[in-house]
């Protein structure tokens, strides 16, 4: 069996910002997830911000505070049916499954989240699912017109209507297999139509058909050879940095996060109690 933290050591206690500390814990997933999909032979690929800072910056936007990769839904599959069961004890995979709290249909289908750590809920909301530090698995069906209109409405109606992650996987399938049109991927992500405005969030076939390897970190991840098209269409001229006061991440929404105090839910560790085991052996 691998030990994890020796072959990919937690390092957030060595940052100096609490940003770098929450990406060390991001990218420790990040190397776990890569590892385990190159054993069981399942791909993945970053997507998002993620795919627009192994581009521009050769690993993280340097104020980001998430990342985000994508599978199909048959790569997903088969990650949770042979890469969850190797995950380490200190990652606890999230889904409405595993999860009864986490929403069904939510617009990520699936997180990674690290056991030691939390956002710490500044606007008194209470939230009973897992809020550790989190990797974002979008899960892709090509089952979409290439338009957001299309796609938030189809999401919108699965979501309302059925309520339950394994039906609506089923429905996606049989629109796959059925619908005559050209069809696209996409994700859950897509889910209200105040989200119209948004860059075009769906990939064409042709741009995952192949997946290159790209720096990150100091590591080599994965993303779609159709990378430049995929990040045009979501953000338009890509390169160009946004305004210094936009220069921010964007989980306010989970609250202030603290890489080393965990939640609320059952399924948590405390990183004093590593620690100590660590200097005990």
């Amino acid at each position: 069996m691998v030990d994890f933290d020796i072959l990919f050591p937690d390092v957030r206690e060595e940052q100096q910002t609490l940003t770098s500390q929450c990406q060390a814990v991001m990218l420790r997933m990040l190397k776990i997830i890569d590892y385990l999909c190159e054993k069981h032979n399942i791909q993945y690929f970053l997507i998002g911000g993620s795919l627009l800072g192994a581009i521009r910056h050769k690993g993280f936007i340097p104020w980001d505070d998430d990342l985000d990769i994508g599978m199909t839904r048959e790569n997903y599959d088969r990650f949770v049916q042979l890469g969850v069961a190797d995950l380490p004890n200190d990652i606890f995979f999230q889904t409405h499954m595993t999860d009864s709290s986490y929403p069904p249909c939510d617009y990520v289908e699936a997180r990674l989240r690290d056991k030691y750590s939390s956002y710490v809920s500044t606007n008194n909301k209470p939230v009973t699912y897992h809020q550790g530090l989190q990797v974002d698995i979008f899960v892709y069906d090509r089952a979409f017109l290439p338009h957001n209109l299309f796609i938030i409405a189809e999401n919108w109606l699965l979501k309302n209507l059925l309520r339950d992650n394994i039906k609506r996987a089923k429905v996606l399938r049989a629109i796959a297999k059925t619908l005559p049109f050209r069809l696209v991927y996409a994700s859950s992500y897509l889910e209200n139509f105040g989200m119209l405005k948004l860059g075009a969030n769906y990939i064409k076939q042709a741009e995952i058909a192949e997946l290159i390897k790209a720096p990150f970190e100091g590591m080599q991840a994965y993303i779609p050879v159709g990378w430049d098209a995929c990040l045009k269409r979501q953000y338009g001229n890509y390169m160009v940095l946004p305004p210094v006061e936009k220069q921010k991440g964007h989980h306010g929404e989970f609250g202030e996060p603290n890489p080393f105090v965990p939640c609320m839910h059952s399924k948590i560790l405390n990183w004093k109690d590593r620690n100590a085991i660590n200097v005990k052996f």
